[in-house]
């Protein structure tokens, strides 16, 4: 089997973002994951004009930038007849975790989305993802782009609507709408965000516990739309300890690891059944309740 870092040295990689400073880390990640065939752009613009030259087979983008931001530059590329290849694997690079920017992206045609600040496991990791798992490819009459089915869910008995699916008589059921699988994508993506967060965390911070209270609002908000109840639970579970915790500098590291595994394995509803999905909430709240008792003052 062919490695990572064996595939990557082949590929040509551009990065696009009107920071010199994120565009020199991304370079040297690269260089450090085996790619050194890596060219830089300002902006959309920019991308569109070095595109002439290079072909590149995997985009990392920013979102916001003039004249063209990254929803823009995806656009004409999944979209424009002077594209070189419409099917380019597309990551977007960004600091919103909202509900409004995650849809964007996938409507747009974006592959993967890295929700900043960026890590190198993050990087690798969706890497990894278009390059060694691809999603098919769609072109339809309102979308171009990999498709926004991230998974085959076993539970879905409802119609089939893509000319490779599976023929045969289908009832309807009680299936995830399309919002709600993409609340669930989200709540993964914000989560993996979340846990190098955690890891750089200074308790005794209120900018960086402002933080971190801002990312759990998003994290709720798209609880909210995903119809998970458990996760749900997690989440209003993380943000109750956080709150409580933080306010009296008792934040403890492992607690919030385990709340964001949890929400993470529960953001999956179709592979954990009810038995287990109990078993760790009860988990968790023993643990927060066990963390509380031993930081309470004598």
């Amino acid at each position: 089997m062919v490695s990572l870092s064996a595939t990557l040295s082949k590929l040509q990689i551009m990065i696009v973002d009107d920071h010199d400073f994120l565009c020199g880390m991304l370079v040297d990640m690269m260089r450090g994951f085996g790619a050194y065939n890596t060219h830089t752009a300002k902006n959309g613009e920019d991308a569109v004009r070095m595109m002439g030259q290079v072909n590149p087979d995997v985009i990392f983008t920013d979102l916001n930038m003039e004249p063209m931001n990254g929803f823009e530059l995806t656009k004409w590329i999944r979209r424009s007849p002077q594209s070189r290849n419409s099917e380019i694997p597309i990551i977007l690079l960004t600091g919103s975790s909202d509900m409004d920017t995650i849809i964007s992206a996938r409507d747009c045609g974006i592959s993967e989305i890295i929700i900043k600040p960026i890590v190198p496991q993050q990087v690798l990791s969706r890497l990894n993802a278009v390059l060694t798992e691809p999603r098919t490819f769609i072109r339809g009459l309102t979308y171009i782009g990999p498709d926004r089915r991230r998974r085959d869910d076993p539970k879905y008995k409802g119609e089939m609507r893509r000319l490779d699916d599976p023929t045969g008589d289908v009832k309807p059921a009680d299936i995830p709408t399309l919002a709600e699988k993409t609340a669930r994508e989200g709540i993964r993506t914000l989560v993996m965000s979340l846990v190098q967060a955690v890891a750089q965390l200074d308790p005794l911070s209120k900018e960086s516990l402002s933080h971190l209270s801002k990312r759990i609002a998003h994290l709720k908000e798209l609880g909210g739309v995903s119809n998970n109840p458990p996760v749900v639970e997690a989440i209003l579970s993380l943000e109750g300890y956080v709150t409580s915790a933080g306010a009296n500098d008792k934040l403890a590291q492992p607690l919030l690891r385990e709340h964001l595994k949890c929400i993470a394995v529960l953001s999956s509803p179709s592979s954990i059944d009810l038995k287990k999905s109990d078993l760790m909430l009860n988990s968790l709240r023993q643990n927060v309740f066990n963390n509380s008792v031993a930081t309470e003052p004598l």
